[in-house]
């Protein structure tokens, strides 16, 4: 009897270790709904469905610039006399924005007129002796010969006041040019030489910014650029306007990537123009590339599937129902799924609870 006793206790510990094992390795909230009880969720577990704005955003950083900037270059090779502006000045176009001494291109002007007055006082002679000759060979004076010569040396004398018109007109343009004037309205952004300097054909003399339309030069992932387009609205920031979002459009899009960041440079002009826009200022923008409004989404993990298809899991009367839905397109990037066949007010499961399944009674944490 005694060694029954044992036998029979030692059986009893083993089937009691054996159900507590069992409990141990069940979900606390499937245990109780094992038992019975109604399961209970979290209410961050639980959504309830509402018509919702939908909108894909691309957004990007970079620079401000002005959309019209030049550099000022020298037309002739010679020493500045005179710069007559600095940075932060602002001028309108054909203001005179520097000289060069004029000495040289005066010298050379005087040059090309004297020239120029001689050859035509020998195309007004040899014209004469062309008519002398002409009239002589009518009388039969002089040979053919002798006329066919005085007009060949009248008409290359006439060439020869074309050539030295032409002389003129680029000694006068010489010194024309030694007057520098702003091909644009505009503030100079920087001064790159002085008086005295010597500077050849194109030297830089200063650079001309129009701040009156400024752009952001931002480089935008490859992936994020083919959503975007020409005179697409953009809503932009800018450093030092705290409070100001500003009109904005994609002016333009670069047709490479960029070597190294594989990104794409896009142009987006400002449209709310304001004087105290400067280049190299840090911009920010937001460009809305897809948008529907009052549509029905979901996270991504209160989609389920089964052998019926698609479907959530719904709390009606106390437990959950199994509610057939056709998924759409997702949006934020990917984390929300528009879906069809469950109404507003619904409240749904949204948390990745894989041992759920209908008609298991629950309860929210916390409801009455």
């Amino acid at each position: 009897m005694f060694l029954l006793g044992i036998a029979v206790l030692a059986a009893a510990g083993g089937i009691g270790a054996y159900i507590a094992g069992q409990r141990q390795a069940r979900p606390p909230a499937l245990a109780g709904a094992a038992a019975g009880r109604p399961l209970e969720l979290s209410p961050v577990e639980i959504a309830t469905i509402a018509p919702r704005d939908l909108r894909e955003i691309v957004r990007f950083t970079g620079s401000t610039q002005p959309v019209d900037q030049t550099v000022v270059k020298s037309r002739v090779a010679a020493k500045l006399a005179e710069v007559l502006v600095r940075e932060g000045d602002r001028v309108v176009i054909g203001q005179v924005l520097a000289r060069f001494e004029t000495t040289d291109a005066t010298t050379r002007l005087n040059e090309r007129l004297s020239a120029l007055e001689a050859a035509r006082a020998e195309a007004r002679w040899a014209e004469k002796d062309r008519s002398d000759k002409e009239r002589l060979f009518e009388q039969k004076v002089v040979a053919q010969t002798a006329l066919a010569q005085a007009t060949a040396v009248a008409d290359a004398k006439k060439s020869m006041v074309a050539v030295n018109e032409a002389q003129v007109e680029l000694a006068r343009k010489a010194l024309a040019d030694a007057e520098v004037r702003a091909p644009m309205a505009g503030i100079v952004g920087e001064r790159l030489a002085n008086p005295g300097e010597s500077l050849p054909v194109d030297g830089r003399i200063l650079t001309l910014l129009d701040t009156t339309r400024v752009e952001i030069a931002a480089q935008v992932p490859a992936a994020d650029v083919v959503r975007l387009k020409v005179d697409q609205p953009v809503a932009a920031s800018v450093e030092g306007f705290p409070e100001r979002v500003f009109r904005a459009r994609v002016a333009r899009i670069s047709p490479t990537t960029q070597a190294g960041s594989r990104s794409v440079l896009v142009f987006v002009e400002i449209l709310d123009g304001d004087p105290a826009l400067r280049g190299g200022l840090f911009g920010t923008g937001e460009a809305v590339v897809a948008e529907k409004l009052g549509a029905i989404a979901l996270p991504v993990a209160a989609l389920r599937r089964d052998a019926g298809g698609d479907h959530v899991l719904a709390l009606r009367d106390g437990g959950l129902t199994r509610v057939a839905v056709r998924a759409g397109a997702r949006w934020d990037r990917g984390e929300l799924v528009e879906v069809e066949g469950v109404a507003a007010g619904e409240r749904v499961v949204v948390a990745p609870l894989p041992g759920l399944k209908a008609g298991q009674a629950v309860k929210v944490e916390g409801a009455k």
